[in-house]
C-alpha cells in the first residue's frame, strides 16, 4: 500500500467519523424539536452551528492529513511532484544528450572504419 493511499484512507476515516458525529447530533436535535423541548428557531441555530462546526473539523482533518503526508514523506525521503517532475525533466534532457553524443560518437567510429 502506498503512503499516498494510507494518509487517503486516514483522511476519509476522519471525515465519516466527523460526519457521524454530524448527523447523529442533526438526529438528536430534530428528535428535541420534534418533543417541542425546543423550539424550530432555536433547533435550526443549533443545526447551523453543527453544521459550522463539522465543516471546521473537515478542514481540520484535511489540514492535519496533508500536514501527516508531509512529514512522513519527509522522513522516508520521499520527494514531492514537482521535484519529481523536476527530476524526470532532467533525466529526459540527459538521455537526449546522451543518445546524441553517443550518435557523434558512433559516426566518428565508422568514418575511422571506412
Amino acid at each position: 500500500m502506498q503512503m499516498r493511499d494510507i494518509v487517503k484512507k486516514s483522511f476519509l476515516l476522519g471525515l465519516g467519523a466527523a460526519s457521524i458525529a454530524k448527523k447523529k447530533a442533526e438526529k438528536a436535535v430534530m428528535e428535541l424539536v420534534k418533543k417541542k423541548a425546543i423550539s424550530k428557531k432555536d433547533g435550526q441555530q443549533m443545526l447551523n452551528t453543527i453544521r459550522k462546526h463539522a465543516a471546521d473539523e473537515s478542514r481540520r482533518i484535511a489540514r492535519f492529513a496533508e500536514q501527516e503526508a508531509g512529514r512522513i514523506a519527509k522522513q522516508l525521503g520521499v520527494a514531492s511532484k514537482s521535484k519529481a517532475q523536476k527530476a524526470k525533466k532532467m533525466l529526459r534532457a540527459m538521455d537526449r544528450q546522451l543518445t546524441a553524443e553517443g550518435k557523434r560518437t558512433l559516426k566518428k567510429i565508422i568514418k575511422e572504419l571506412e
